[in-house]
């Protein structure tokens, strides 16, 4: 026990290896175009079908806020309230796309991850190394 005894004092450092799975997908989710309008006209097509009004400018609006809020929780930087958009997105991503398509968890693993790790910096923030924190 007196390893895990130590490795107490590092609990406060343990978030940054979950922010460098945001780090993943920023890097992974503007290589792959999310930015490209025709991934904004797929994005407000399933919209649509949710009932939202102005679903392209809901479409742009998800997109850059899922990039903004993982470059947020990449730096450590308003965490928590960075949480709350992605939260909203990967829920809606869920509904609208994941589900009706039929996706099991294997297809919807990511947005799944990402949802509750949104969840977990909403309820615990950043931790350090982070610009919420200090070092």
């Amino acid at each position: 026990m007196k390893l895990l005894d130590k490795l107490d004092k590092f609990k406060a450092y343990a978030p940054v290896v979950l922010r460098l799975v945001f780090l993943y997908y920023l890097v992974t989710s503007l290589s792959s175009g999310i930015y490209k309008p025709s991934y904004a006209h797929k994005f407000a097509e399933n919209l649509t079908g949710l009932g939202f009004p102005v679903p392209l400018f809901f479409a742009y609006l998800g997109i850059w806020s899922v990039v903004i809020g993982y470059v947020l929780l990449v730096l450590g930087y308003m965490s928590r309230l960075a949480a709350i958009p992605l939260i909203i997105y990967f829920m809606v991503a869920l509904l609208s796309y994941h589900i009706p398509e039929g996706h099991g968890v294997k297809e919807s693993f990511s947005a799944i991850v990402l949802l509750l790790l949104s969840v977990f910096f909403l309820i615990h923030g950043a931790g350090k190394p982070s610009i919420d924190k200090g070092v």
